[in-house]
C-alpha cells in the first residue's frame, strides 16, 4: 500500500511584500492613513494645535488624492510626486505644498519607518522667500484714526490689529487665546502656540485702553473665543481667523492702503519698525519669540540702501582715520 505525503506551505503577502516577524516589516506593511491618525491621537497632548492641524490637513489632502488608504510600503517617490503635482494643480502656493510634504515626512518619521528619506528626493520641502508683509508707521496711524462705530466686528478687528502691533508683534492666535490670568501687573506673559517660546510684553497705556474696552466676565481678554476646551477653542479660532482676514481687507480699503492686510502684517510691521529704529536683531528675535534670528530676518523689510551706505561709511571712517 502506497504512502502519500502532503506538504503545506503558507505564504502571507501584504500589498506585494512578504511578511515576517520583524518589527520593521510589520510597521511598513501597515496602512499609512490609519497609522498616522492613531499616532496623532497619541501625540495630541504633546504637540501644538497648529502642528496637529498641519498634520490633519496634509492627511485629508492625501486621502482626497489617493481616494483610499494605502500601505506604508507604497509611499514612494512616484506617489509623492503625483501628490505634489495634484496640489500644485489646485493653485496652492509652493510654501503650502511644502508644508504638506513636511507633515507627511514628519508622520513617517514618527511612525519609525526606516529608509523613507530617499522617497522625498526631488520633492520641495523648503521655505520659499515670501513677499514682505510690513506696512509703514504712517499706515498704522491711518488705521488707528479710522472712524469706526463701537460694537461692530470691524472695530474689534481694528483694535486687535493695533494690539498685535503694540504687543511687540504678538501673533493673532496668541491674542485670540490670551486670558486675563496672563496679565500680571504691568506686563502680560504668553507662550507662543507655534513654538512654545515664552514672551513677556510690557503693558503700555495704549494696550491697557484696548483691554479695558473689551472687559467682560469671560476668561479671555478679547471676545473671539467662547469654549475653554482647547480643541473646540482651536476650531473657533480658525473660523475667526478667516473672518479677521476678510475684515482686514475692508479696513485697508477704508484707510486708503494699497497693500493687503493680513493677520501677519502687524507682526511683520513691528519687526521692521523696530529694526529701522536700530533695535538689535537678537532683541527683536526675543520679542517675537524666535529661537533663531535668521527667522526674524524674513519678517523685516529689505534694509534700505541708505542705511547700508551709512554703515559702510561708519566702519571705513574708523579705519581711514587710524591710517591718517
Amino acid at each position: 500500500m502506497g504512502m502519500s505525503i502532503k506538504f503545506e506551505i503558507k505564504i502571507y503577502v501584504s500589498k506585494g511584500v512578504a511578511m515576517d516577524s520583524g518589527t520593521e516589516n510589520a510597521v511598513s506593511s501597515g496602512m499609512f492613513l490609519k497609522s498616522a491618525a492613531k499616532e496623532m491621537s497619541s501625540l495630541k497632548n504633546s504637540l501644538s494645535y497648529s502642528t496637529l492641524e498641519n498634520y490633519k490637513t496634509a492627511l485629508r489632502a492625501l486621502k482626497q488624492y489617493l481616494k483610499h488608504d494605502i500601505s506604508i510600503d507604497r509611499i514612494d517617490k512616484l506617489t509623492l510626486k503625483g501628490f505634489e503635482r495634484w496640489l500644485r494643480a489646485k493653485n496652492l502656493c509652493i510654501n503650502t505644498t511644502s508644508c504638506y510634504m513636511r507633515s507627511i515626512r514628519a508622520l513617517l518619521n514618527r511612525l519609525s519607518v526606516k529608509n523613507k528619506d530617499h522617497v522625498f528626493d526631488g520633492i520641495y520641502t523648503g521655505r520659499a522667500k515670501t513677499e514682505k508683509r510690513a506696512i509703514a508707521e504712517a499706515d498704522i496711524i491711518r488705521i488707528k484714526r479710522l472712524k469706526l462705530r463701537p460694537g461692530l466686528f470691524q472695530t474689534l478687528v481694528r483694535d486687535i490689529f493695533l494690539f498685535c502691533y503694540y504687543a511687540m508683534g504678538m501673533p493673532f492666535v496668541d491674542v485670540a487665546f490670551l486670558r486675563r490670568s496672563q496679565i500680571c501687573g504691568n506686563q502680560l506673559v504668553y507662550y507662543r502656540h507655534k513654538t512654545g517660546q515664552r514672551v513677556v510684553v510690557p503693558l503700555e497705556p495704549c494696550m491697557l485702553e484696548i483691554i479695558e474696552r473689551y472687559r467682560s466676565d469671560s476668561d479671555y481678554v478679547f471676545p473671539l473665543l467662547k469654549s475653554l476646551n482647547p480643541q473646540i477653542a482651536y476650531q473657533e479660532y480658525l473660523k475667526k481667523l478667516n473672518s479677521y482676514n476678510r475684515s482686514l481687507k475692508s479696513i485697508a480699503k477704508k484707510a486708503g492702503l494699497t497693500i493687503r492686510l493680513t493677520s501677519y502684517t502687524a507682526r511683520h510691521t513691528w519687526a521692521s519698525v523696530a529694526y529701522g529704529s536700530n533695535v538689535e536683531l537678537p532683541v527683536i528675535s526675543k520679542a517675537l519669540g524666535h529661537s533663531n534670528p535668521r527667522t526674524t530676518l524674513t519678517y523685516i523689510k529689505d534694509i534700505n540702501d541708505n542705511r547700508l551706505a551709512q554703515a559702510s561709511h561708519l566702519i571705513l571712517s574708523r579705519v581711514q582715520n587710524e591710517i591718517c
